[in-house]
């Protein structure tokens, strides 16, 4: 299911630059906003997508700046979504690394923390996404 086809409401939404240090601010500011916004069952798990989908901004969208949002689906009572843009448009690669290997597992976490992720094309470059829904 692509984003687009949800209504969304933005809790947040700003440029950061791709430097190591974008995935603590990321983290921190989508804490803060899902206190604000009285979600807070989601941060553990928003921190945690927030995390892998900004360090693969940083690490391969090579570009000096990204785009991450926060929202709010309304049509989806309870869920948010986490939205990070860059402007590579090369699709995230989803792989299974061997047991000693110490990257290649972000979106594997992502896969395992949502309720569903996807990306879509934007010109220029892309979108990745991760919803997460509350279990009911």
């Amino acid at each position: 299911m692509a984003l687009t086809a949800t209504k969304t409401t933005p809790l947040i939404s700003f440029t950061l630059p791709v430097t190591p240090y974008s995935v603590q601010m990321a983290r921190f500011y989508v804490r803060t906003a899902l206190s604000y916004h009285d979600f807070g069952d989601y941060i553990e798990d928003a921190e945690a997508v927030t995390s892998e989908l900004v360090s693969n901004a940083v690490m391969h969208a090579g570009a000096r700046t990204f785009g991450l949002e926060l929202l709010r689906l309304t049509d989806d009572l309870g869920a948010v979504a986490v939205a990070v843009t860059d402007p590579s448009p090369l699709p995230p690669i989803r792989c299974v690394p061997a047991a000693g290997d110490e990257h290649g597992r972000g979106l594997l976490v992502v896969e395992a923390l949502s309720a569903r992720w996807g990306w879509r094309p934007k010109d220029p470059g892309k979108t990745v996404f991760v919803i997460l829904a509350r279990e009911g």
